[in-house]
């Protein structure tokens, strides 16, 4: 292992610079941060880190011959190192400006406070040891608002975002009963409308021949604002109504809500998705959840619609829970899109485009107390 040191302003700066040139926290462990005055007077953060040497002299840029030398020379220090442990020396005393003194058990608490905290709040209990484990027994560790500023930065790079829902001719909507569904689907016809597509570009198809007030209700708002729809009753009718629409720019198609025991319902929407690509090519499928679900339940709504290659996920319902980890950690885990989040029933209003600044002002609440 080859130790290295980065110095900024911040100890988070200083930890910015290693994982821009080593690529992946994997690849080094922090082993040490201090803070102390430079030259000109100015209070400036240094971390230490430890690197395996592959990555060491991958990140530098060395040539093969450049590795040998340095490897021998690395040698060397080694050896040198350990003929002086063999031999007594006198402590050393550091002056009092350089010497830090780390409180472990303060700093453990500030860890385990913010963990406590970030995993009440929804995350997953191994990705937030992943994330915050390294600064154990570091400075840094006792700076609960500097750990919390890392883990909303190590979200935001990793919460993908679809910026371009609208690229996609074919819509399909799937979700659980009760979700939000159809209304989902009429604030975004409306989107699409305010973007510049024409109503009469667009059509409503309706696969959900189990709830009648669904499909009136979606009928009604598509008449308000000129879209044509179609309620397909049966395969046969499916298979007309497909026909018909050939020349739309969009489709947007609704399903029966189904819940993961729900057989009927869900193999109804499968024989479609399944029949239908020789019609209407491509389908882009959008998994719709309340954000007030829980994990676990996210997790088996996912598997129920799983083998319909899930493309991207809509979140409804946010102003009715305090909460959003849960949303945070599945996508975390499935590396789905986030495309868009229903706030209300109002339509068109309470629909916004997501993004990952929308995503964490919403998942932060009390972590702003902090």
């Amino acid at each position: 292992m080859v130790k290295e040191s980065f110095v900024a302003d911040t100890p988070l700066e200083a930890y910015k610079l290693a994982l821009k040139k080593y690529g992946s926290i994997e690849k080094f462990s922090v082993v040490k941060a201090s803070q102390y005055k430079n030259s000109d007077g100015a209070l400036v953060a240094q971390i230490e880190i430890e690197v395996d040497e592959e990555s060491f002299y991958e990140g530098i840029g060395m040539s093969e011959e450049e590795q040998l030398i340095e490897e021998l020379n690395l040698l060397k220090s080694k050896m040198n190192k350990m003929k002086e442990a063999l031999q007594p020396e006198a402590p050393q005393v550091l002056p009092e400006e350089k010497r830090y003194n780390y409180t472990t058990t303060q700093a453990q608490n500030s860890i385990e406070h913010v963990k406590e905290l970030l995993i009440e709040k929804g995350l997953d209990k191994k990705w937030v040891n992943y994330m915050l484990d390294p600064f154990t027994a570091t400075q840094v560790a006792e700076d609960e608002t500097l750990l919390v500023s890392f883990v909303l930065e190590e979200l935001e790079d990793a919460l993908q975002i679809d910026r371009n829902f609208l690229k996609d001719r074919v819509h399909l909507f799937v979700g659980a009963t009760g979700v939000g569904k159809t209304t989902t689907i009429a604030k975004i016809v409306a989107y699409a409308i305010a973007k510049g597509v024409h109503p009469k570009e667009i059509a409503v198809i309706n696969l959900d021949t189990f709830r009648a007030a669904a499909n009136e209700q979606l009928h009604t708002h598509m008449r308000r604002v000129g879209v044509d729809y179609y309620f397909a009753e049966n395969e046969i009718t499916i298979y007309e109504v497909l026909k018909r629409v050939d020349d739309k720019r969009f489709l947007f198609i609704d399903s029966a809500g189904s819940a993961p025991y729900d057989i009927e319902k869900l193999m109804k929407t499968v024989k479609f998705y399944q029949n239908s690509k020789n019609l209407i090519g491509e389908v882009h499928t959008n998994l719709v959840v309340s954000a007030g679900v829980k994990y676990r339940d996210l997790k088996s709504i996912y598997e129920h619609f799983s083998f319909l290659n899930i493309d991207s996920l809509i979140v409804t319902k946010i102003d009715e829970t305090k909460d959003i980890g849960n949303i945070i950690a599945f996508l975390l885990e499935t590396k789905l899109p986030l495309s868009f989040l229903s706030t209300g029933q109002r339509v068109p209003q309470d629909l916004e485009l997501a993004s990952t600044k929308k995503v964490l002002n919403y998942f932060i609440g009390d972590l702003k107390d902090i």
